[in-house]
């Protein structure tokens, strides 16, 4: 059995180098054919310019040769030789280590042979014998020596030829192998034949993105350059634009997809170049969602592609974006770089709430591109919630300076939440030490109206305040701002002061200043227009009719005549506003607040209704060219003229009187006010701690006292002043002693001061002050004295006036039932107009009793003074128709005039009441001869009820 292995062992090795030399054998083979058949190929490729099918022909056929070779001549062997598959099998390699070694073919077969059939029969000795015999005979010899692997050399003649071949072209004309290596292999490739020049893309990236144009720059290098140049895209030529001799430009419109390209030129064409498109990340459409503020009530907006946005502050925006081919979405702010949510595959979100405005970028990006190409800036504008906007206007009643009347107008961009009006008062207490109050007052508006406006009335005098002190206000408005908090925004600070009475009594003056050089003018003018219309009178007089020109004068006469009316209107305006003034803010006496009423009463009767129908007859008769009626008129005016003339003259001298008085109160005053600040200071001055060695302060109280009383002094003189220019100037008390020694003594005091000596200081305050209270005392006094006397000398001149009026209306009776008895040829009838004639002087001295009284005593009427100048003009009428010997005339003027006497009497009775009323003792001591003279003024009027007044 031993010996059986050996043979079968040593035909396995024989099969083994069997294989082993068919594979060096098929390695030669394979060398030889594949490096021809490559050669052959790569140089056809070269020389042959072929297109791609042919390239491609070459390209498979030389894979499918070079497959079989490889399989034919290195895959089988190399299996066989690792006995995988089919091998040589035992007998056939017998067959060829026979024909090598023919001696042991026979024996080797026989020994296979013996083999077999042992296995058939079992075991058999003989038979075992016979075989290992026969194995004993072929042990020396070498089967594996009949093949030689050296013979294979001889094939070397089909391998190096063309290696050498192959290696000589590689190192004297490698563009052969590489080139036509390249275009094999790249069979696809469009390879151009061989040209003198050569094209290069100056581009660094054959990519664009899709749906955009591209550029493309190229460059032609050579020693023959083409004058064009084209671009070979799907078998079509497109000429390139040319910038210059070498260089040359295309643009690929809207690009979808990959494009396959080559230029051509001067008949020769590029190899073939590809342009990628890349999927373009970009940004089909985006919205935004606002969410406003809660305050603003304003509704949620949505928005479609609208990335510039104008915001109310505080709004939050909220972005929705779609997405085409973007993995990624950013949002440059200018503050901060943020990436959207990713919600879905195409789909990004993001949410922010704005405080200010800002800027930002959306940048759409993609794996395949490594820049945000879809990019675009957008503008946030913020606004703010503005602040609120206040202003303030004031009117003051020109009737009641503290009433006054505040209005404005508030307005806000989303509303408001409160407005206020906001007071402060500022006054000193009982001891002059300053003192502060404020108020706050809600003001009533409509939250939600962005612009409104609002009213306040503001009565000072509730605030109760003194002279010097002040109210401060202002109105203020908030809004209803809900993301920085409520803010306001105030009105200027408008002051309402009560003047101090130095103030008052400086401005009082000057205003009675005004209304006296007012006063006068009107005079003057009263008296120029009598001149005027006497002047008219005649000139018409003169004429049998009225010419342009009597009706031009009138015209003037007319206007003068509407000045005076808006003159007096104004004087009694400013006669008003100062008393006002006066008794806002300062307490004035009973008397004088009485004068000052009466006074604007007799303002007010100035100008009557029946004087405003006189001019509109005097118009209408002018406007008729009516002679007789325009004299009659003429007449009139100048009759009311002279009433008008005699009214200012005892207003004005009234007025002076009422400032006489009013500046000796405010004297007074001013001596009281500065002898409690003197015992101030003396209390003061003697409370001063000892040790101090400092009185400055009370040196300078002291001065300041001083300057104070040397200005009271200068009011003292034009008081004296004043007084004297009144026709009647009163009884003033003579204090030039007192005066002096008052400021000897407050110089001696700040003296003291100075030198530390508060004892002397204090005794001299006190001297001081009790002088300047002597001093108000006896001005008090002396203006009771005068007021009383005065009164009784008014009421005397009134019950005389009176009794001179009831005998005029007597006499004027006797006269006119003696006319009514006496016929015009009687020689008795010459008396009557004499008496007439000293019954109109005696009428006369009535009336310029009258006037006089008037000037004195505001509560006789004006209608008293413009009866009496009635009564006179009557009677001077009655003389002439008794001249003319018009009985009939006379007599009703003389009824007239009686009648009017008893009116006028009636009237003055009832004034001389009030008087008497107003002096209680004197009235009881004279009430009975008051009684009498007022039952004969009653007698009279009943006889005589109606009076009327005939100017003709």
């Amino acid at each position: 059995m031993a010996q059986n292995n050996i043979l079968i062992n040593k035909l396995d090795e024989f099969i083994r180098k069997y294989y082993k030399n068919l594979l060096i054998k098929g390695t030669l083979y394979s060398l030889g054919l594949l490096f021809s058949a490559f050669l052959s190929v790569v140089v056809l490729n070269y020389f042959g310019e072929f297109d791609t099918t042919a390239r491609t022909i070459f390209f498979f056929s030389f894979l499918a040769l070079t497959g079989f070779v490889l399989t034919k001549y290195i895959a089988i062997p190399l299996l066989k030789l690792n006995k995988i598959g089919d091998t040589l099998s035992y007998n056939d390699a017998a067959n060829i280590i026979g024909t090598h070694f023919s001696n042991v073919q026979d024996k080797l077969l026989n020994v296979l042979q013996l083999q077999n059939q042992q296995g058939l029969l079992g075991s058999d000795e003989l038979l075992m014998a016979s075989i290992d015999q026969k194995i004993n005979e072929l042990r020396p010899v070498p089967f594996t020596s009949a093949i030689d692997l050296k013979e294979n050399t001889k094939y070397l003649k089909y391998v190096l030829p063309v290696l050498f071949l192959f290696i000589s072209t590689y190192i004297i004309w490698p563009g052969i192998i590489t080139k036509g290596t390249d275009r094999l292999v790249h069979y696809q490739t469009y390879y151009s034949k061989e040209m003198p020049f050569e094209f290069t893309i100056l581009n660094n990236d054959l990519s664009a993105l899709q749906s955009q144009d591209f550029e493309m720059n190229v460059k032609v290098n050579g020693d023959q350059l083409p004058n064009e140049v084209f671009v070979k895209i799907n078998g079509v030529e497109y000429k390139l634009d040319k910038t210059d001799k070498v260089n040359f430009t295309y643009t690929f419109k809207n690009l979808q997809k990959n494009t396959n390209f080559n230029f051509a030129a001067a008949g020769f064409e590029s190899k073939e170049y590809e342009l990628k498109v890349l999927p373009k990340p970009m940004i089909t459409q985006f919205s935004t969602q606002l969410i406003y503020p809660a305050y603003l009530n304003k509704p949620n907006e949505q928005l479609v592609n609208s990335g510039d946005l104008q915001l109310p502050q505080g709004t939050k925006v909220v972005w929705t974006f779609n997405t085409k081919n973007a993995d990624d979405l950013s949002l440059h702010f200018t503050d901060t770089l943020i990436n959207p949510v990713h919600t879905t595959q195409d789909q990004f979100t993001y949410a922010r709430k704005f405080l200010n405005s800002n800027n930002y970028i959306l940048k759409a990006t993609n794996a395949l591109v490594d820049k945000a190409i879809d990019s675009v800036s957008y503008v946030i504008n913020v606004i703010p919630d503005q602040y609120p906007m206040i202003d303030l206007n004031q009117t003051t009643d020109s009737i009641n300076t503290k009433n006054i009347y505040l209005s404005g107008s508030v307005k806000d961009d989303h509303g408001f939440s409160r407005l206020n009006m906001v007071l402060k008062k500022y006054g000193t207490d009982s001891t002059n030490k300053p003192i502060e109050s404020s108020e706050t007052i809600p003001i009533n508006i409509n939250p939600k109206q962005v612009s409104q406006t609002y009213y306040y009335f503001l009565n000072t005098s509730t605030f109760n305040l003194m002279p010097g002190d002040k109210i401060e206000y202002y109105f203020e408005i908030f809004d209803n701002d809900g993301v920085n908090g409520s803010k306001s925004s105030k009105t200027n600070v408008l002051v309402y002061k009560a003047p101090s009475l130095d103030e008052i009594n400086d401005a009082a003056s000057k205003n009675n200043s005004e209304i006296k050089n007012d006063l006068e003018e009107s005079i003057k003018r009263a008296k120029q227009l009598q001149k005027d219309v006497s002047d008219l009178s005649k000139k018409i007089n003169d004429k049998n009719q009225l010419s342009y020109e009597e009706k031009k004068k009138l015209e003037e006469i007319m206007n003068k005549q509407n000045a005076l009316k808006n003159k007096i209107e104004e004087v009694k305006k400013e006669n008003q506003q100062n008393n006002q003034m006066q008794n806002e803010f300062s307490q004035q006496d009973e008397a004088i607040l009485e004068k000052q009423q009466e006074l604007e009463k007799l303002f007010d009767q100035i100008m009557t209704p029946e004087m405003k129908k006189l001019f509109e007859e005097l118009q209408k008769a002018m406007n008729q060219l009516n002679k007789d009626q325009v004299q009659q008129k003429l007449e009139e005016l100048k009759l009311t003229n002279k009433d008008i003339e005699k009214e200012l003259d005892r207003n004005l001298e009234l007025f002076k009187a009422l400032e006489v008085q009013e500046k000796m109160q405010n004297v007074v005053d001013k001596l009281d006010e500065l002898k409690n600040k003197e015992l101030d200071l003396k209390n003061e001055t003697e409370n001063k701690d000892n040790k101090s060695p400092d009185n400055k302060a009370l040196e300078k109280k002291q001065d300041d006292i001083s300057k104070e009383f040397d200005k009271l002094k200068e009011d003292i003189k034009e008081l004296e002043k004043k007084n004297a220019e009144l026709e009647e100037p009163a009884k003033l008390p003579s204090n030039e002693k007192k005066k002096e020694d008052v400021s000897k003594e407050m110089k001696k005091s700040s003296e003291s001061l100075n030198k530390g000596e508060k004892k002397e200081a204090a005794k001299a305050q006190e001297d001081a002050a009790k002088k300047m209270e002597e001093m108000a005392e006896e001005m008090m006094e002396e203006m009771e004295m005068e007021a009383q006397q005065q009164d009784e000398e008014n009421a005397a001149a009134m019950r005389q006036i009176l009794e001179n009026l009831l005998n005029v209306s007597f006499t004027q009776e006797e006269l006119m039932k003696q006319l009514s008895t006496t016929r015009i040829d009687n020689p008795q009838y010459l008396k009557i107009p004499q008496l007439q004639n000293k019954l109109k002087s005696d009428s006369k001295i009535i009336e310029d009793s009258l006037l006089a009284l008037s000037k004195r005593e505001p509560s006789v009427s004006s209608f008293i003074n413009r009866e009496i100048s009635a009564i006179n003009h009557n009677m001077e009428k009655t003389i002439k128709s008794l001249a003319e010997r018009n009985t009939s005339d006379a007599t009703t003027r003389m009824q007239t005039t009686m009648t009017c006497v008893n009116n006028l009497a009636l009237l003055l009775n009832e004034s001389l009441e009030q008087k008497q009323n107003k002096m209680k003792a004197a009235a009881k001591q004279k009430g009975g001869k008051k009684e009498n003279v007022k039952n004969q003024v009653r007698v009279q009027v009943k006889r005589h009820p109606t009076c009327q007044v005939f100017l003709i």
